[in-house]
């Protein structure tokens, strides 16, 4: 079965409404729960959890620990899986501050940047080391790293990621403005925060500031 990346999408929602319930008390949930604190359909929760092998019982719903506990599997969260950063300006350590110094079964562990020199490498305010960007394929390469996060608003972002594929990362996260181009060998998730503000604004305009875009 192909896999639907707007279900794959979903699938953190979901364990973090899990955990929500399950901060509630409740060992049990009914696919309406979750649907209703997603804004989605009954019908898709359970189209989603099938397709990734996600069972309940019927009358009393889904175990919220066994469900959390599969999402977790499904998403790697009980792997430790490395990754560097690419561009780390304002938006980069940001980035890193917020959503990954603590983050578990994704773990950033260097950082690159253009504004670094080879003579005065150092470390950010959390300790993540902060190498020049001419010694990110050496580096990703020694330490065999598979992912990437871009965070580098011009057009060298197509120059970094291709010096990440050189390095043999599979998988990365742009925040780039510009659509990049990768080969089949490389998966490239960008998400483009203008383009999403743009969305939020005609859809303002188009829904009488009443209603939320959910995918």
């Amino acid at each position: 079965m192909k896999t639907n990346q707007r279900s794959v999408s979903r699938l953190s929602r979901y364990r973090n409404v899990l955990s929500r319930f399950k901060s509630y008390g409740l060992a049990w949930v009914y696919s309406d729960q979750i649907a209703s604190a997603l804004g989605i359909t009954a019908a898709q929760v359970r189209k989603d959890f099938s397709q990734f092998g996600l069972t309940g019982k019927r009358k009393i719903g889904y175990h919220v620990d066994l469900i959390t506990e599969h999402l977790n599997r499904i998403l790697g969260k009980n792997d430790q899986n490395t990754a560097i950063i690419a561009g780390f300006g304002m938006l980069g350590r940001a980035f890193y501050n917020d959503y990954f110094s603590h983050e578990r079964g994704i773990r950033i562990v260097a950082a690159f940047d253009e504004n670094v020199s080879a003579a005065t490498p150092h470390e950010s305010e959390g300790g993540l080391p902060v190498h020049p960007l001419t010694s990110l394929i050496s580096y990703a390469t020694g330490n065999r790293i598979r992912f990437g996060v871009i965070t580098i608003a011009d057009k060298t972002a197509q120059n970094v990621l291709d010096l990440m594929i050189l390095s043999g990362i599979q998988g990365v996260l742009s925040l780039s403005p510009f659509e990049l181009k990768s080969p089949k060998t490389c998966f490239v998730n960008t998400v483009n925060v203008l383009r999403e503000f743009e969305n939020v604004v005609f859809f303002t305009g188009n829904n009488g500031h009443k209603k939320t875009r959910r995918q």
